[in-house]
């Protein structure tokens, strides 16, 4: 496992000042290359999370839940395990191998006895995140370990699972109130997560009370982007767009996917533009067609719209359904993006607007129509798709069953 001790962020170029570097080294000549070995950075990037806690606390399933899948599904992390990990073990994700969730041993175990000895053998800088968890309640252990966490530079989260178990035993009583019950549990962490002195470690944004097969309820959402925002910037773009399956669950993780693909589109423009191919049957300029059809389709993929004949495609209104099926007739082909850039450039397309990138990627690809062209049809797919995601989510949530209140 690579040492990430150092924050990438701390010293790392933007894009366009890399980009810029190039130019001024090798002119435009071999930019189309370069643009997208940038554009497929975040696939080569790692991504290593540390989870601790004892067994059957929820660490497999909230693993499997990351990344969308089921308990009893091939390729999931098992579930119901009660041995205790001796050593760091992974549970990598199904479609991008860099990113590893770590199931760490707890301390105050015969292997692990002391802090000194598990902080000697774990290696903190192996981490960029850690996720402690427990069932009931935190531990003494678990404020130790926080604490030398935090000495280390790291960033920690304490997650409470199970929320589900106590939804279900206390909506019996007949005094029920779930938003009591939720402050009830948080006090009680709060109470326990405390240091020698009795002064509290965190504070009661750093807690998450989830449940790992009800993610549409509770903190689920709100600790995935916590942990976004503790990682640095390849690392967060990494996991955000290795999270398709939650993109359905959550509408703040589909705005990030649609951010980054807006500020990776003039990257797509310029490749696009340097290849310098024939024209366009009906257009005076060329594009990159195939680059093009690939861009669109992974605003496709990651932002959630659903194959024809799927799961969530065969529960959502008519209306929405429409909507899908009018995306992949525009977008998912290359006769329709054609017509769409021959519609583009009939209306005029304007290159003046795209004098900002001409610093950063020189003027003889940032002024060029093929360079306004491709803008123009990433921007017209990536607004209507993100629409239609929005839809496909609001209307999938309310449609969704959800047996939990049905007990």
């Amino acid at each position: 496992m690579a040492d990430v001790s150092t924050p990438l962020e701390d010293h790392e170029m933007t894009d366009e000042a890399e980009i810029q570097n190039y130019v001024k080294q090798n002119g435009v000549n071999g930019i189309s290359e370069f643009l997208k070995e940038k554009l497929d950075a975040w696939k080569k990037t790692e991504v290593h999370i540390g989870i601790t806690g004892d067994s059957g606390t929820g660490k497999s399933s909230f693993a499997n839940a990351i990344k969308g899948l089921a308990d009893d599904s091939d390729g999931a992390a098992k579930t119901g395990v009660v041995e205790v990990t001796l050593e760091p073990t992974p549970f990598d994700h199904p479609e991008n191998p860099n990113i590893k969730i770590w199931d760490l041993p707890g301390i105050g175990t015969q292997t692990f006895p002391d802090l000194e000895t598990y902080c000697d053998k774990i290696q903190f800088d192996n981490y960029h995140t850690f996720l402690i968890f427990s069932g009931t309640r935190f531990t003494k252990n678990d404020a130790m370990l926080a604490q030398e966490i935090r000495k280390q530079g790291r960033s920690f989260f304490f997650i409470r699972t199970k929320i589900d178990e106590n939804y279900r035993a206390e909506k019996r009583k007949k005094s029920f109130n779930e938003a009591d019950m939720l402050r009830d549990i948080r006090l009680d962490c709060l109470k326990n997560l405390v240091d020698e002195d009795y002064n509290p470690i965190s504070g009661e944004d750093n807690i998450f009370l989830i449940s790992n097969h009800y993610p549409r309820r509770w903190d689920f959402d709100r600790l995935t982007r916590a942990i976004l925002d503790a990682l640095p910037r390849y690392q967060r773009e990494s996991l955000t767009l290795s999270l398709n399956a939650l993109t359905s669950l959550s509408r703040e993780i589909l705005k990030r996917k649609v951010d980054i693909f807006k500020r990776r589109m003039w990257l797509v423009a310029g490749a696009s533009a340097a290849v310098a191919l024939a024209p366009i049957p009906g257009l005076s300029f060329g594009v990159d067609m195939v680059l093009i059809s690939y861009e669109i389709s992974q605003y496709l993929a990651q932002i959630g719209i659903p194959k024809e004949g799927s799961e969530i495609f065969d529960i959502l209104a008519d209306t929405t359904k429409k909507q899908v099926i009018s995306l992949y007739l525009n977008f998912a082909s290359t006769a329709g993006i054609s017509a769409i850039l021959a519609r583009e450039a009939g209306a005029g397309i304007v290159t003046e607007e795209f004098v900002r990138f001409i610093p950063f990627i020189g003027s003889a690809i940032a002024s060029t129509l093929s360079f306004a062209g491709t803008f123009a049809v990433l921007r017209i797919a990536l607004n209507k798709i993100e629409a239609v995601a929005l839809a496909v989510l609001e209307d999938a949530a309310q449609r969704s069953v959800d047996n939990l209140d049905r007990d």
